[in-house]
């Protein structure tokens, strides 16, 4: 077996490239695959079997967030820092109802006709950058029913928190902190602005997010606090990432006609010139399968890290406590031991249902993105609303996937709008 546990030396070889290394582990055919980040012991598990063991069985002691905790500094208390019963209390009592009659694909679609309508043809832009902003927008109106648009500074202290996530995991992020000032101001500006708007709904209720979130809190014999609201709050804006989704698979798009060519007719069929509604959703078969492919070759959760709080056994392997496990949607879904032509970009592979455990880009279990529902409903009507207005077409080299906090496309994504064939 080859051995990976030469700490320093695969430390510095993943933070140089942590996709490139995930490939380099490919030839290592374990279903669970031990390595060392400096002195942090990690096993990858590869196996689709072992995988939906180890993020659905809880029959154990929860996994922990390990390094991921120290995030914490951005989102103070947020259901992405916790596990065990408080998650799933917050999960139920908070995120749930949450989701329930969401205004958020209807925002969506008004907002995106807007958008594209507003770019010009042939003009290149950052589709990146451009529809993380937007897609920022539409949950801030969602949120408390007005415009971030009209607030560049609060956009600001949002890209900063997003910068955080990425490196607050690593190794001397406290440090980091401690230095960076201007992200520990964005995290003041952004919370005092948070507290005020839950002021203002518990004095003046409004049909947003937010007064429904400060109802929940303020509910006689509920235990959710005001910082738990406001975790709530940031962590929505963290926790999606659909700016990544839909950026790839438009980049995939441009680079495969004939999928764009079917795209394009099954719109014409099913909305013609009208807008999207979340009805339309059933018969965007192809929209979906498009979502689909994007999510599996271009994960925007690239990795899922939990420490072992016990010593644990998946499969022939006992993980010990304090080590790190490893799941990574990357690895698993380009992997050609369970997926033909895994480098492909087929859509029409989403004729059948892949293995469980060979695709999960949401994670699954009881700590998976709990919004995956609204996340692919409100995608397929982004996609689509975006191609009734356009085709959309490279302006630059094929960027490369960056793992960081979402599998960023390296140095953005610069896309130019052009009339559609």
């Amino acid at each position: 077996m080859p051995a990976h546990d030469n700490g320093v030396f695969e430390l510095v070889r993943f933070f140089a490239g942590p996709l490139g290394y995930l490939d380099g582990l490919r030839a290592d055919e374990r279903d669970v695959i031990p390595f060392s980040l400096g002195n942090l012991p990690v096993h990858l598990v590869t196996k689709p079997e072992l995988i939906v063991q180890a993020l659905e069985n809880e029959d154990w002691p929860p996994l922990a967030r390990g390094r991921f905790a120290n995030t914490r500094k951005w989102l103070t208390d947020a259901l992405l820092l916790i596990s065990g019963p408080e998650h799933h209390r917050q999960r139920d009592e908070l995120w749930m109802p949450l989701l329930e009659d969401s205004p958020i694909p209807a925002i969506a679609v008004e907002r995106t006709r807007s958008k594209a309508d507003a770019w010009v043809e042939g003009l290149p832009f950052d589709v990146y950058t451009e529809l993380r902003r937007h897609i920022w927008e539409i949950d801030w109106q969602a949120w408390t029913g007005t415009d971030l648009a009209s607030s560049p500074d609060l956009v600001h202290a949002l890209e900063l928190g997003v910068a955080a996530m990425g490196w607050l995991p690593l190794p001397l992020s406290g440090r980091r902190w401690d230095w960076s000032r201007s992200t520990r101001d964005a995290k003041t500006k952004l919370d005092d602005v948070i507290a005020m708007m839950i002021a203002e709904r518990r004095a003046d209720p409004r049909a947003d997010m937010l007064t429904k979130a400060v109802k929940i809190a303020d509910a006689e014999g509920s235990i959710t606090t005001e910082e738990q609201v406001r975790g709530t709050f940031k962590g929505w804006f963290n926790a999606d990432l659909q700016y990544t989704l839909l950026t790839w698979t438009l980049w995939l798009l441009a680079r495969n006609l004939d999928a764009e060519a079917r795209f394009h007719s099954e719109l014409d069929d099913v909305l013609g010139d009208r807008p999207a509604t979340e009805a339309d959703v059933p018969k965007l078969t192809y929209t979906t399968k498009l979502i689909h492919e994007a999510l599996r070759l271009r994960p925007p959760s690239w990795g899922f890290f939990r420490e072992t709080t016990a010593d644990y056994r998946l499969g022939d392997t006992v993980i010990p406590r304090g080590h790190m496990l490893a799941l990574s949607p990357w690895f698993t879904h380009r992997d050609p031991r369970h997926w033909e032509q895994p480098e492909r970009f087929d859509p029409e592979r989403w004729e059948s249902k892949p293995a469980a455990g060979a695709f999960f880009p949401f994670s699954a279990g009881p700590y998976q993105c709990h919004p995956r529902g609204l996340v692919m409903r409100e995608s397929v009507l982004m996609l689509a609303t975006l191609g009734q207005r356009w085709s959309y077409r490279p302006a630059q080299e094929e960027p490369k996937p960056q793992a960081g906090w979402t599998l960023a496309p390296k140095g953005g994504a610069r896309m130019k709008p052009v009339p559609r064939p």
